[in-house]
C-alpha cells in the first residue's frame, strides 16, 4: 500500500463495534477514492484486494454487532488459573471469589 493510506501506527486502543465500523467505513472511502484516481494496474489490484478485505470486515463487524448487542467479547475473558501457581498480589483482590 502507498503511504497515503497509512494511518497512525500508535493507535492501539480497543474499539467497540460502532467505533470499528466507523473506522472501516473511513478506510473503505479512502480506498475507493484512491481507486478513482486510476492508479497503475499493480496498485489497482492491491487497492481492490484491500477494498474486498475491508468490505468483508465491515460485514462481519455489522453481523456480530447485530447478533450480540452489548457484547464485550474478549474484554470479559478471564484466563483459567493454574493450580499450584503463586498468586502474588491477588489475595483479597476486589470482586474475587475466594474458595
Amino acid at each position: 500500500m502507498g503511504d497515503e493510506l497509512a494511518r497512525d501506527g500508535d493507535d492501539h486502543d480497543l474499539l467497540t463495534f460502532n467505533e470499528s465500523a466507523i473506522r472501516l467505513r473511513e478506510e473503505i472511502a479512502a480506498t475507493q477514492a484512491a481507486l478513482r484516481e486510476n492508479p497503475p494496474a499493480e496498485r489497482r489490484a492491491a487497492l481492490e484486494a484491500r477494498l474486498i478485505a475491508l468490505t468483508g470486515a465491515l460485514e462481519r463487524n455489522t453481523r456480530q454487532a447485530d447478533e450480540n448487542p452489548g457484547e464485550k467479547g474478549f474484554l470479559d475473558y478471564m484466563p483459567p488459573r493454574r493450580s499450584g501457581a503463586p498468586e502474588e498480589g491477588r489475595a483479597g483482590a476486589e470482586g474475587e471469589n475466594q474458595s
